[in-house]
């Protein structure tokens, strides 16, 4: 699908060169230039979405392979540091220091962790 839309944008691109040397309406140039951005930026963000979805499943899976329950996480955690940290700085840095300790663990699981304790 990515190179489907790119290659229309390039088509777009040089139909939109030709228009400009025939007696088009303008119309037609005003269409193609659209389509010349939109395309290739929707390539652009769908595959942009695609790999953060797969990012995402990735961590889901490493999560669910290590450890499992929210309630395993919490016992392979320094449970009184994160308390202290989100109660010195607050629940971001919390979150931060779950993040940097197991940075494949899913965002939201981190957050839930930090809250629960």
């Amino acid at each position: 699908m990515r190179a489907a839309l790119w290659s229309v944008g390039l088509a777009a691109w040089v139909f939109l060169f030709f228009t400009w040397r025939s007696d088009l309406p303008a119309a037609v140039g005003i269409i193609c230039a659209v389509l010349a951005v939109v395309c290739p930026a929707t390539a652009e963000v769908r595959a942009s979405a695609r790999k953060q979805n797969a990012h995402r499943a990735e961590q889901r899976a490493w999560y669910a392979e290590n450890f499992g329950s929210l309630d395993a996480l919490r016992q392979a955690v320094d449970a009184p540091a994160l308390r202290r940290i989100r109660d010195e700085k607050g629940a971001v840095h919390a979150v931060r220091e779950v993040k940097r300790t197991h940075p494949r663990l899913p965002l939201d699981v981190a957050v839930s962790l930090v809250k629960g304790l």
